[in-house]
């Protein structure tokens, strides 16, 4: 027996046996770069999302970052978690964070001694619970990987459970991907070239890889070597 007689009749017993499973449409949030929301439509909404680049020199995941929350803060109230202090209020006022929709939760700041990547976690659990936010976003990429990735999946599992029942977007910013299955969305992002004019850098170029997506396709660019201007670096 061949393999399309064997399908036919495993379709005549089980019509639903090879059906492709696809989520409903639940709106997303755009991120304000063309390049990325013409590919992924933005950040879902009931969703994890990962946005992930590499330490050190700047990556452009911070970029992209600044980007969705002034997108973002147009239409609804947002959260930062910023786990390692690391959020610059000029550079957000320079890509238009609406400051008046944004809660900054700075850690490490507070009387508590916890470690700051429990201390993220505390607070994005609080602010989930709370409800009101359209979009949470937490940035871990301070914290090690070493100590990030003993995260267990369990947490990961519980952040997208939670989510999925608020119509609200969250988002971590980290090193690497870490949620697994538990991410509806993942890009990986990336720095190219940058253009210099004499000593001042005008523009540095992004590359941005839909790792892992709504349709579960396999990895693909959202658009290769786009540049973004240098004040959002």
């Amino acid at each position: 027996m061949n393999p399309s007689q064997l399908r036919t009749q495993i379709e005549e017993k089980m019509p639903a046996a090879f059906a492709v499973y696809q989520r409903a449409e639940r709106g997303s949030i755009p991120t304000g770069l063309s390049q990325i929301d013409d590919a992924v439509h933005g950040v879902p909404l009931h969703a994890l999302t990962e946005i992930c680049g590499l330490s050190g020199a700047s990556s452009g995941k911070t970029s992209v970052l600044l980007s969705l929350l002034a997108r973002a803060s147009r239409d609804h109230f947002c959260a930062l978690v910023d786990a390692g202090d690391a959020f610059d209020p000029s550079s957000g006022e320079i890509c238009g964070v609406h400051f008046p929709r944004l809660l900054w939760v700075r850690c490490g700041k507070s009387r508590v001694k916890l470690p700051r990547l429990e201390q993220a976690f505390k607070v994005a659990d609080i602010l989930l619970q709370s409800g009101g936010f359209g979009l949470i976003a937490v940035d871990i990429s301070s914290i090690s990987e070493s100590v990030v990735r003993k995260i267990p999946l369990s947490t990961w599992f519980r952040f997208s459970r939670v989510i999925e029942k608020q119509s609200a977007a969250l988002v971590f910013v980290e090193q690497e991907p870490h949620a697994t299955s538990c991410a509806e969305l993942v890009l990986r992002v990336s720095a190219g070239p940058a253009v210099f004019s004499g000593n001042l850098l005008k523009q540095f170029e992004i590359n941005v890889e839909v790792a892992r997506g709504r349709e579960k396709k396999p990895a693909r660019p959202a658009r290769p070597g786009f540049y973004l201007q240098s004040q959002w670096a």
